[in-house]
């Protein structure tokens, strides 16, 4: 399920650091220990597994959606400047569930910290957010910078643009992954996909609307920021696609995300109007 959080400024000034993606999963993490510490602990230990080597959470989130918002360079961050902001935040699990995630998340203070900000909200609403998906093609549009990524002969990872021509296999692969991860009636890794072609599923970069209309930007994001594990990492958003393949994983596209980085809120997409 898909849902739509709305969040209000504890303080009449919020700066919101520029890195605020991984402590926003780490808030995702916490609130659903709270509900259920079995299921948080599968979540960030272990994830659904399609291969020794490749685990995926299937959730992931978008950026903070903030009117206005003031960029300060020295300060190492945004200023809030509207009495409300949104989230959208996904899950791929059973509809069933919908009422209790989104009690989970009702009215919970969620903190945004670093060594040089404190930011606090509090989620005054949850909505659903049906996604609807009737056909087997799909347009789709970035909600977070989506991550795609190919080794070199250094094995370092170079990060692809929409548009090269491995970003669409790549993605499409990753999402077969993460569909595989999720098949519990067949061993992990194994032909998963002999109940429909593969071949029928595709990637298309759609171009950008209008005269001036803007053309995929990148996004330069540290994780884990000041730690041993501190990762930068390069995804592109600001563009719409298409796909095309059967409903079901169409569905986990929006639902779990697209690309790398998912549960650090990379990959998030909705459904174009």
């Amino acid at each position: 399920m898909q849902f739509k959080l709305t969040l209000r400024p504890v303080a009449r000034q919020t700066l919101v650091p520029f890195n605020y993606a991984y402590r926003l999963s780490a808030f995702i993490y916490g609130v659903l220990a709270d509900a259920d510490k079995q299921y948080a602990e599968f979540l960030h230990s272990q994830g659904y597994q399609f291969s020794p080597t490749r685990r995926f959470k299937l959730f992931t989130f978008s950026d903070l959606i903030m009117p206005n918002v003031k960029v300060d360079v020295r300060a190492g961050g945004m200023w809030v400047n509207s009495l409300h902001i949104e989230w959208i935040v996904s899950f791929y699990i059973d509809k069933a569930a919908q009422h209790f995630i989104m009690g989970l998340f009702q009215d919970q203070r969620c903190v945004i910290a670093s060594p040089r900000h404190l930011a606090e909200f509090i989620i005054e609403r949850v909505e659903a957010v049906p996604v609807e998906i009737t056909g087997e093609t799909v347009q789709l549009r970035t909600l977070s910078p989506v991550v795609i990524a190919e080794k070199d002969e250094r094995s370092i990872d170079q990060y692809l643009h929409p548009a090269d021509e491995q970003f669409g296999p790549l993605l499409i692969t990753n999402l077969l992954a993460k569909y595989g991860s999720i098949q519990t009636a067949v061993p992990a890794g194994t032909a998963f996909m002999d109940e429909f072609d593969t071949s029928s599923v595709a990637y298309r970069l759609l171009p950008a609307q209008g005269r001036n209309a803007a053309q995929p930007k990148s996004r330069l994001v540290t994780i884990k920021e000041g730690s041993r594990e501190e990762t930068r990492i390069k995804g592109y958003y600001n563009f719409q696609f298409e796909l095309s393949g059967p409903r079901e994983l169409l569905e986990l596209a929006v639902l779990a995300g697209v690309g790398r980085y998912n549960a650090e809120g990379f990959g998030a997409v909705g459904v174009s109007m």
